[in-house]
């Protein structure tokens, strides 16, 4: 009898553990588990729709990632550049200054701010936005490069030449110098991307002696 009721309450304990294994019952923590790698796949999905150019569906996505915490920050600066890519400045806009309260001297989403007030027509903000960030990060190559592309783009003929060779000055094998140095060609009177551009001290040596020489 003895073995009969233990053979009994072993296949009862059988029966418990599969029926647990049935039924909706989850094991402590997977369903943070299954959320998390569900929100993975959303974010895949984005990135999906973003190599195709489908910005909206992307966008939807990147909001679903963002259900994973350790997702948040990425989708969340992904979706910025989504609006960005659809040309939704607004959102693209609020998202950076989200990500600036979090992160308040990051030059990429500095310079991303940058490059938007360009696109608005905001072009005198634009430069002084990229100007201060130059200034702060003077060996910054895509920093420079963007700077020149937008002085070129707005034909702010002058600036772009300048800005030109402090860039090819710095990082003589920037791939964009060839490039710039064609548009500038077409833009700048008498361009030469091979002279050397006076120095500052050399400027005012020569406006010095003009103006010494005006007085004789």
């Amino acid at each position: 009898m003895k073995r009969s009721g233990l053979k009994f309450a072993l296949v009862v304990i059988a029966l418990i553990f599969s029926s647990c294994a049935s039924s909706s019952l989850r094991v402590p923590g997977e369903t943070k588990i299954i959320l998390k790698n569900l929100a993975s796949e959303y974010y895949n999905i984005a990135e999906g729709y973003m190599e195709i150019k489908n910005y909206t569906k992307a966008a939807e996505y990147y909001k679903l990632a963002m259900r994973n915490e350790d997702l948040f920050l990425a989708a969340n600066y992904k979706l910025a550049r989504c609006y960005v890519f659809a040309k939704d400045w607004d959102n693209a806009v609020k998202n950076y200054k989200f990500l600036l309260e979090l992160d308040k001297d990051n030059t990429l989403l500095l310079a991303s701010l940058a490059y938007i007030s360009a696109m608005r027509g905001d072009v005198d903000d634009s430069i002084m936005q990229y100007k201060a960030l130059i200034e702060k990060n003077p060996y910054d190559e895509n920093l420079l490069e963007s700077y020149v592309t937008l002085l070129i783009n707005v034909g702010r003929g002058e600036d772009a030449e300048a800005s030109f060779f402090v860039l090819k000055e710095k990082f003589p094998d920037n791939k964009q110098i060839a490039n710039f140095a064609q548009q500038l060609n077409e833009i700048v009177d008498n361009f030469d991307a091979d002279k050397k551009p006076d120095s500052p001290a050399d400027a005012k040596g020569e406006k010095a002696a003009s103006a010494s020489d005006k007085k004789n």
